[in-house]
């Protein structure tokens, strides 16, 4: 049996969504999108701050490794890739990937001295200076283990 489709019927075949259904459509993606931002922020200041972690412990791991050939630690981290004068061990390609050290995940330089006897690899967090909390909170070898 063949349907009967009068012009009439096929106008509201084609006739598509009304304005309340787009509308509920739009606010139900407005909604998803809200929990999904709400969910995600702040996981990157906390991937930065793993990432920083992680580069401290590998130049911790570096300089380590630079004392051992050369007998002393490095003056700078810039020693680490390239070869001192008065390290005849020293190991051919560097101590870190790369022509240069990393920079911290927020683009600044990590900072190298001594501590108490100690050398200290410091990242000053997101807002480049001494201090500060959150995501600004200074990260150090010497800490890292404690550090949130």
């Amino acid at each position: 049996m063949r349907r009967n489709r009068t012009p009439q019927r096929l106008s509201r075949l084609r006739r598509g969504f009304t304005l309340v259904e787009l509308i509920v459509v739009i606010a139900i993606i407005g909604v998803l999108a809200t929990v999904v931002v709400v969910r995600f922020t702040g996981k990157t200041d906390q991937a930065k701050v793993a990432t920083a972690k992680a580069h401290i412990a590998q130049l911790e791991g570096a300089v380590i490794e630079f004392q051992a050939h050369c007998g002393r630690l490095p003056e700078s981290l810039d020693e680490l890739v390239t070869r001192p004068s008065d390290c005849p061990n020293w190991q051919e390609g560097g101590y870190l990937k790369g022509k240069r050290p990393p920079k911290d995940p927020w683009g600044h330089e990590y900072k190298f001295g001594l501590e108490n006897a100690e050398f200290v690899i410091t990242c000053l967090g997101a807002d480049g200076q001494e201090g500060g909390e959150g995501v600004a909170r200074d990260l150090t070898n010497l800490n890292l283990d404690g550090a949130e």
